[in-house]
Protein backbone atom coordinates (compact mmCIF):
# COMPACT_ATOMS: atom_id res chain seq x y z
CA UNK A 1 0.00 0.00 0.00
CA UNK A 2 1.12 3.88 -0.34
CA UNK A 3 -0.41 6.94 -0.80
CA UNK A 4 -0.63 9.10 -4.06
CA UNK A 5 0.11 13.02 -3.45
CA UNK A 6 -0.98 14.95 -6.25
CA UNK A 7 -2.00 18.75 -7.87
CA UNK A 8 -5.35 18.89 -9.50
CA UNK A 9 -4.90 21.58 -12.44
CA UNK A 10 -1.18 20.69 -12.95
CA UNK A 11 0.08 18.58 -15.74
CA UNK A 12 -0.58 14.60 -14.12
CA UNK A 13 2.57 13.24 -15.25
CA UNK A 14 5.24 15.76 -13.50
CA UNK A 15 3.06 16.35 -10.73
CA UNK A 16 2.57 13.09 -9.28
CA UNK A 17 4.27 11.42 -5.92
CA UNK A 18 3.63 8.01 -5.26
CA UNK A 19 4.86 6.96 -1.36
CA UNK A 20 4.85 4.39 0.17
CA UNK A 21 3.28 3.78 3.97
CA UNK A 22 6.22 4.72 5.31
CA UNK A 23 7.83 7.05 3.65
CA UNK A 24 4.56 8.85 3.69
CA UNK A 25 5.12 8.52 7.31
CA UNK A 26 8.79 10.11 6.85
CA UNK A 27 7.31 12.67 4.78
CA UNK A 28 4.85 13.67 6.94
CA UNK A 29 7.64 13.87 9.79
CA UNK A 30 9.88 16.16 8.66
CA UNK A 31 7.29 18.68 7.43
CA UNK A 32 5.96 18.71 10.39
CA UNK A 33 9.51 18.91 12.18
CA UNK A 34 9.90 22.56 10.01
CA UNK A 35 6.11 23.48 9.79
CA UNK A 36 5.94 23.98 13.61
CA UNK A 37 9.32 26.18 13.42
CA UNK A 38 7.17 28.60 10.96
CA UNK A 39 3.51 28.62 11.47
CA UNK A 40 2.69 31.70 12.78
CA UNK A 41 -1.09 32.40 11.77
CA UNK A 42 -4.45 30.08 11.94
CA UNK A 43 -4.04 28.72 8.55
CA UNK A 44 -0.07 28.18 8.78
CA UNK A 45 -1.25 26.18 12.12
CA UNK A 46 -4.31 24.21 10.79
CA UNK A 47 -1.62 22.95 7.76
CA UNK A 48 0.95 21.84 10.09
CA UNK A 49 -1.33 20.27 12.17
CA UNK A 50 -2.62 18.26 9.40
CA UNK A 51 0.67 17.35 8.60
CA UNK A 52 1.69 16.38 12.46
CA UNK A 53 -2.02 14.07 12.12
CA UNK A 54 -1.64 13.06 8.68
CA UNK A 55 -1.43 9.16 7.96
CA UNK A 56 -2.34 8.20 10.91
CA UNK A 57 -5.67 7.07 10.39
CA UNK A 58 -6.75 5.04 7.34
CA UNK A 59 -2.74 4.17 6.73
CA UNK A 60 -2.38 3.52 2.53
CA UNK A 61 -6.11 4.33 1.85
CA UNK A 62 -5.02 8.46 1.74
CA UNK A 63 -4.64 10.05 -1.53
CA UNK A 64 -3.21 13.82 -0.97
CA UNK A 65 -4.29 16.37 -3.44
CA UNK A 66 -3.32 20.35 -3.06
CA UNK A 67 -6.35 21.58 -4.09
CA UNK A 68 -7.85 19.52 -1.61
CA UNK A 69 -6.35 21.95 1.23
CA UNK A 70 -9.23 24.59 2.41
CA UNK A 71 -7.03 27.38 0.69
CA UNK A 72 -9.03 31.26 1.44
CA UNK A 73 -8.69 34.22 -0.55
CA UNK A 74 -4.98 34.66 0.87
CA UNK A 75 -3.90 31.47 -1.24
CA UNK A 76 -0.72 32.76 -2.60
CA UNK A 77 0.38 33.70 0.70
CA UNK A 78 -0.85 30.10 1.80
CA UNK A 79 0.98 28.56 -0.95
CA UNK A 80 4.19 30.59 -0.21
CA UNK A 81 4.31 29.14 3.37
CA UNK A 82 3.84 25.62 2.30
CA UNK A 83 6.74 26.52 0.06
CA UNK A 84 8.71 27.91 3.06
CA UNK A 85 7.92 24.71 5.01
CA UNK A 86 9.12 22.15 2.08
CA UNK A 87 12.25 24.89 1.84
CA UNK A 88 12.78 24.25 5.63
CA UNK A 89 12.48 20.49 5.33
CA UNK A 90 14.76 20.16 2.53
CA UNK A 91 18.08 22.31 4.38
CA UNK A 92 17.00 18.78 7.09
CA UNK A 93 16.12 21.27 9.94
CA UNK A 94 15.03 19.19 13.09
CA UNK A 95 16.24 15.83 11.34
CA UNK A 96 18.53 15.36 14.18
CA UNK A 97 15.26 14.86 16.38
CA UNK A 98 14.19 11.45 14.38
CA UNK A 99 14.71 8.10 15.49
CA UNK A 100 15.71 7.01 12.24
CA UNK A 101 17.98 8.61 9.10
CA UNK A 102 15.13 9.19 6.12
CA UNK A 103 17.56 8.91 2.78
CA UNK A 104 15.08 9.27 0.46
CA UNK A 105 13.49 12.85 1.98
CA UNK A 106 15.12 15.18 -0.39
CA UNK A 107 14.46 13.97 -3.06
CA UNK A 108 10.89 13.14 -2.06
CA UNK A 109 10.41 16.91 -0.82
CA UNK A 110 12.08 18.73 -3.92
CA UNK A 111 9.66 16.69 -6.13
CA UNK A 112 6.64 17.85 -3.68
CA UNK A 113 8.16 21.48 -4.19
CA UNK A 114 7.91 21.25 -7.79
CA UNK A 115 3.84 20.63 -7.32
CA UNK A 116 3.23 23.13 -4.55
CA UNK A 117 5.41 25.62 -7.24
CA UNK A 118 3.29 24.63 -10.21
CA UNK A 119 -0.15 24.66 -8.38
CA UNK A 120 -2.22 27.25 -9.90
CA UNK A 121 -4.88 29.37 -8.52
CA UNK A 122 -6.93 26.80 -6.57
CA UNK A 123 -10.13 25.05 -7.73
CA UNK A 124 -13.27 25.26 -5.46
CA UNK A 125 -13.55 21.79 -4.36
CA UNK A 126 -15.97 20.51 -1.85
CA UNK A 127 -14.27 19.78 1.55
CA UNK A 128 -15.44 17.39 4.47
CA UNK A 129 -17.24 19.90 6.91
CA UNK A 130 -13.91 17.82 8.98
CA UNK A 131 -11.48 20.27 7.21
CA UNK A 132 -13.25 23.25 9.49
CA UNK A 133 -12.15 26.83 8.77
CA UNK A 134 -8.67 27.27 8.96
CA UNK A 135 -9.19 30.85 9.27
CA UNK A 136 -10.30 30.19 13.14
CA UNK A 137 -7.24 29.25 15.22
CA UNK A 138 -7.11 25.45 16.28
CA UNK A 139 -7.85 24.46 19.75
CA UNK A 140 -5.07 25.31 22.07
CA UNK A 141 -4.17 21.74 23.00
CA UNK A 142 -3.86 20.66 19.30
CA UNK A 143 -0.88 23.18 19.31
CA UNK A 144 0.69 22.04 22.82
CA UNK A 145 4.27 20.74 21.85
CA UNK A 146 6.18 17.45 22.57
CA UNK A 147 8.46 18.04 25.75
CA UNK A 148 10.78 15.57 23.60
CA UNK A 149 10.66 16.56 20.19
CA UNK A 150 9.39 20.56 19.96
CA UNK A 151 6.25 19.45 18.08
CA UNK A 152 2.70 19.90 17.60
CA UNK A 153 0.82 17.30 19.92
CA UNK A 154 -2.28 17.46 17.39
CA UNK A 155 -5.63 15.25 18.17
CA UNK A 156 -3.19 11.90 17.96
CA UNK A 157 -0.13 13.13 19.95
CA UNK A 158 3.48 13.19 18.91
CA UNK A 159 3.90 11.80 15.44
CA UNK A 160 7.58 11.31 16.57
CA UNK A 161 6.73 9.43 19.92
CA UNK A 162 4.08 7.13 18.04
CA UNK A 163 5.83 3.69 17.75
CA UNK A 164 3.53 2.66 15.29
CA UNK A 165 4.99 5.18 12.66
CA UNK A 166 9.14 4.62 13.06
CA UNK A 167 10.29 3.54 9.77
CA UNK A 168 11.41 -0.01 10.08
CA UNK A 169 15.20 0.13 8.87
CA UNK A 170 15.76 -1.19 5.02
CA UNK A 171 16.33 -5.29 4.86
CA UNK A 172 20.20 -5.73 4.06
CA UNK A 173 20.47 -5.98 0.38
CA UNK A 174 17.46 -4.48 -0.81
Amino acid sequence: MGNRFTAYGTRASEHLLYLSNGSTDVFFDVLTLAGCALAETPWQRNLVLHLADGHRIGRGFDGFDLSELPWTEDWPEEKAFLLEVVDKALTRYGWDRLAYDPPYAQGDLRRYRAMVAGLPAPVPVRRPAAWGDWRVPPPPAELERCAVHDIYEGRLGCRLCDPELVPLPPRPGG
